[in-house]
This record gives structure tokens, C-alpha cells and sequence, in this order.
């Protein structure tokens, strides 16, 4: 299930067609159990990041990382900060032997220390934002 949440009450308006079409920007989340899993016990050990890299590919959606047409796979970097694992993950397309990120999208999913999650973030095309 893919959750939007808006950042202000003006994108409820603007849906409403009471507010201009400009409403602010849409945080996605992806929620769920299949998504973000609340199943560990609070008093397990604290994940390594190889274990929270598995994890947060883990809660992907299928074939995310591919190999699909457009996408070879996806690299992962995880950080550890405020007893947490942010681990940021982005498609790539192998072109002549090279990652190429361009076009592809990424995400971002947030484990506490034992690995359950706190959000799990779809990301948006790489570059879409600018012009």
C-alpha cells in the first residue's frame, strides 16, 4: 500500500478544488506489513549495516532492483545515526560495462537499531526535479 501524506493542509484543499493547483509538495510512504514491519522485539541485538542493507532490500517492491529491462540493480548505503539505519538505495543501468543512475528512481528506508522500520520512502526519478 502506497500512503500520501500531504506537508500542508493547502494540498486538501487544492484536491477539494478549493485552493490553486500549486499546493505544495506530497510525501509518499510505503506502509504495510509487507513495507514496513514492526516484527522484531525492542531488546534484539543491533542490526549491522550488511544486515540492515539485506533488510531494506528485503522491503522493497518486487523487482525494484530489477533485472528488469530498464534497470541491472541497485546499490545500497547505509548510515548510522541517532541509533537508527537510513540506507538509501538507487537503481542503476548497466551501460558498457558502467552504472548509470540517470532516468532511475530511488528510496530511502529508515530501520531502528534491531531492524524495524520507521518509514519507507520512495524516492523520485533522479533529475525530475530540475530543469
Amino acid at each position: 500500500m502506497i500512503v500520501r501524506r500531504a506537508v500542508t493542509g493547502t494540498a486538501i484543499l487544492a484536491a477539494l478544488g478549493c485552493a490553486p493547483a500549486a499546493a505544495g509538495p506530497i510525501h509518499i510512504y510505503r506502509t504495510g506489513p509487507q513495507f514496513c514491519p514492526h516484527d522484531r522485539a525492542p531488546d534484539s541485538p543491533r542490526i549491522t549495516a550488511a544486515q540492515a542493507i539485506e533488510r531494506a532490500l528485503a522491503l522493497l517492491p518486487d523487482h525494484f532492483c530489477g533485472p528488469t529491462w530498464f534497470v541491472s540493480g541497485c546499490d545500497a548505503e547505509p548510515e548510522f545515526a541517532e541509533n537508527a539505519w537510513r540506507v538509501f538505495v538507487r537503481q542503476y543501468k548497466l551501460r558498457d560495462g558502467a552504472r548509470d543512475f540517470g532516468g532511475l528512481e530511488h528510496t530511502y528506508v529508515v530501520l531502528d537499531r534491531v531492524g524495524n522500520c520507521y518509514a519507507n520512502i520512495p524516492g523520485t526519478v533522479e533529475g525530475s526535479t530540475h530543469e
